[in-house]
């Protein structure tokens, strides 16, 4: 284990985070008072903590960053140059488990059966036909909870505790709505079209409600997870973002990707540690290139193809040479989709930081447009019976080709989360439970 020793330095207030209520909550996890929390912020080059480990400092930072300081760290030197009169106290780290190893992967694991799954989702449908699709909130928490608890890291599982009546109070409003408007089309067009427009602007709402809810009510370790985004934000990444991207006829495309994995990643924190996600936007400019040029390659050869096959027939065209084309099309549609799917995942989680750990993913096209393929002819061969099988294989692909990198001991990261979760609870007054993507 190395020896160097780092400073803590403050540096100010985060970007777009609220000074007032940043100094507010430093003033209460320093135990400090307002005043002495000005002359922190004001002075320059202010050492919050000196002479500490690599692990400390890291730990400091990212519990900082989650409150919405600015910290960063440097090698130390032989005296802290701040003022005792205008240092506070020491935060407490502490750790369990095993020393610090460094740099280690941690694979995800899932560990779920296709029969043992599709008993669960045999008895949901039969229940949500029986009661009229009431029974759908639970068969929601059910199917997470099995997903969930068959999600392994480090060899602990996953937790879902969302309430299946909160989420049934949702979806019975979000009927009453689309009934309402269903009536209002036939009645007035005009009223028709201020309900929808409503329902356009509640889209940030519900996405920020939807994302806040599935991350409290899911938890690893006893620590729950969080979503602090702000309406505003949502906003900007769901309507702004796409709306300039259609504007400029798909040229600011990747921007709205970005922007939207940023939105959703790095407002979500495990106990008081923020995700963060920070990638070029050339990364997704690349994906989009790659994706026209597949575009205007499988067009091309269509058109050369049917120009050749007519060329070729006499007479009334046959109706085989539709099949070369309707397989080049599902061929073309499977690897574009893979393609699609698989880059942005990697590009997601490779460039996804838990305060010193660090996610990989090493999804492959040809491997999992295979998995797209023989997900399909299942669950068209089998009549929809092979859902289930089809949602575990996709499950354990994922988790197989995803890992944790975790710097230090994971161990010792989730103790400290466990102490600090006691401060970080957050009132429950959802209404809207609508999944939306990760």
């Amino acid at each position: 284990m190395s020896n160097e020793k780092y400073d803590v330095l403050l540096e100010g207030v985060a970007e777009g985070r609220d000074a007032v209520q940043v100094k507010s909550a430093f003033a209460q996890l320093f135990k400090l008072d307002v005043d002495k929390v000005e002359r922190i912020f004001q002075a320059k080059q202010v050492v919050l903590k000196a002479g500490v480990d690599l692990d400390t400092a890291v730990k400091y930072i990212a519990r900082l960053a989650s409150i919405g300081v600015i910290v960063s760290k440097r090698e130390a030197k032989a005296a802290s140059t701040i003022p005792v009169a205008t240092q506070p106290p020491a935060m407490i780290f502490t750790s369990a488990g095993r020393k610090n190893e460094g740099v280690h992967r941690t694979p995800f694991k899932f560990t779920g059966k296709g029969f043992e799954y599709f008993k669960i989702w045999i008895v949901n449908i039969l229940l949500n036909i029986v009661t009229l699709g009431i029974y759908s909130a639970w068969a929601k928490v059910r199917n997470k909870q099995y997903f969930y608890g068959n999600t392994l890291l480090d060899g602990v599982s996953f937790e879902y505790t969302a309430s299946p009546l909160k989420i049934l109070k949702g979806r019975i409003i979000a009927v009453v709505f689309y009934i309402a408007y269903s009536v209002a089309v036939k009645l007035s067009p005009v009223v028709a079209a201020i309900m929808g427009l409503s329902l356009f602007l509640l889209i940030p709402w519900v996405v920020v409600n939807s994302l806040r809810f599935n991350a409290r009510h899911s938890s690893y370790r006893n620590i729950n997870f969080r979503f602090a985004g702000s309406i505003g934000g949502a906003v900007k990444a769901f309507i702004g973002w796409p709306l300039l991207g259609l504007l400029s006829l798909g040229l600011l495309l990747p921007f709205s990707w970005k922007k939207q994995t940023s939105y959703i990643t790095s407002n979500h924190l495990y106990g008081g540690s923020p995700f963060t996600f920070d990638v070029s936007v050339k990364a997704y400019y690349k994906l989009l290139l790659i994706l026209i040029g597949g575009v205007l390659l499988f067009g091309g050869t269509v058109v050369i193809y049917f120009k050749m096959a007519s060329g070729l027939i006499i007479g009334k065209p046959s109706p085989t040479i539709m099949i070369p084309a309707a397989i080049a099309y599902v061929a073309f549609y499977l690897s574009v989709g893979a393609y699609y799917m698989v880059s942005k995942t990697n590009i997601h989680y490779n460039n996804t930081q838990l305060a010193p750990h660090r996610f990989e993913s090493n999804w492959k096209t040809g491997s999992y447009a295979m998995l797209l393929l023989t997900n399909t002819l299942g669950i068209l061969l089998t009549l929809g019976l092979f859902i289930p099988f089809a949602k575990v294989r996709t499950a354990a692909y994922k988790a197989a080709h995803t890992t944790l990198v975790v710097t230090g001991d994971l161990a010792g990261f989730v103790a400290v989360e466990q102490e600090m979760s006691g401060s970080l609870g957050e009132g429950v007054h959802d209404i809207f439970d609508i999944d939306i993507g990760l």
